[in-house]
């Protein structure tokens, strides 16, 4: 496991976590509950048109445990782990989540191997410094089940508003992002099959009635952010 992964950094954060996120977001004109929905709502299109269901699901990095009543609702997931390094964020998921029967951990080590349909991560991998985001990809395949799907959503490196965004945010503001041919690298380094790189969130709100043509755009890498989405083999 990675030294990073347990670090007290986003425990000064977990309380006012929305607070400093929306910082950034302000400029989008959307909160991070837009956000949030879309990412699993796009997800959850690509799955459909792959024929892919998942029961079971990791959450890594999983902060205060926003995604969790999303992936949920959304993909209909029963069995739900939302694991990250900050003991105050893990705390403040287990008070705050409106879905009684998730659970959230701190320790890599109650991550069992080969339980989880579908692993979901957001935003997390460029808080890892480089040299260690090998093994914590390794962790998630680990704990993948065979042919499990890894829902890697990361920021987009090639935006330059992006990078605007995030320096706005106290603990994004030095974070090292990936662009999507090392997001894929770093993926088949650790033994998956890439399936697809999308593009997604184009357009701000005051661009909104655009959105209806982002799906035609998600193979150029404009958006904010972009989805690997890989395979265990």
């Amino acid at each position: 496991m990675p030294d990073s992964l347990t670090p007290a950094e986003f425990d000064t954060y977990a309380a006012n976590y929305e607070e400093a996120l929306h910082r950034g977001l302000a400029l989008t004109g959307e909160g991070k509950d837009f956000f949030a929905e879309g990412r699993v709502l796009w997800l959850k299109r690509q799955m459909d048109r792959r024929g892919t269901k998942a029961v079971s699901c990791l959450d890594f990095g999983c902060g205060t445990g926003t995604s969790a009543s999303f992936l949920q609702r959304g993909l209909g997931i029963a069995s739900y782990l939302g694991f990250d390094p900050s003991a105050a964020s893990i705390e403040r998921a287990t008070k705050e989540s409106a879905w009684p029967e998730a659970r959230f951990t701190q320790d890599p080590d109650s991550i069992a191997a080969e339980s989880f349909d579908l692993a979901f991560t957001n935003g997390v991998f460029h808080h890892i410094p480089p040299d260690q985001r090998a093994a914590a990809a390794r962790l998630v395949w680990r704990s993948l089940k065979p042919n499990g799907l890894f829902a890697f959503w990361e920021n987009n490196r090639w935006n330059p508003i992006v990078h605007y965004l995030m320096s706005k945010v106290p603990f994004d503001a030095d974070a090292q992002t990936l662009f999507p041919f090392q997001a894929r690298a770093l993926l088949r380094t650790a033994g998956f099959k890439i399936l697809q790189t999308d593009s997604c969130f184009v357009f701000p709100s005051a661009l909104g009635f655009l959105r209806g043509i982002e799906p035609l755009l998600c193979k150029i890498p404009v958006g904010g952010q972009y989805l690997v989405l890989a395979q265990k083999l």
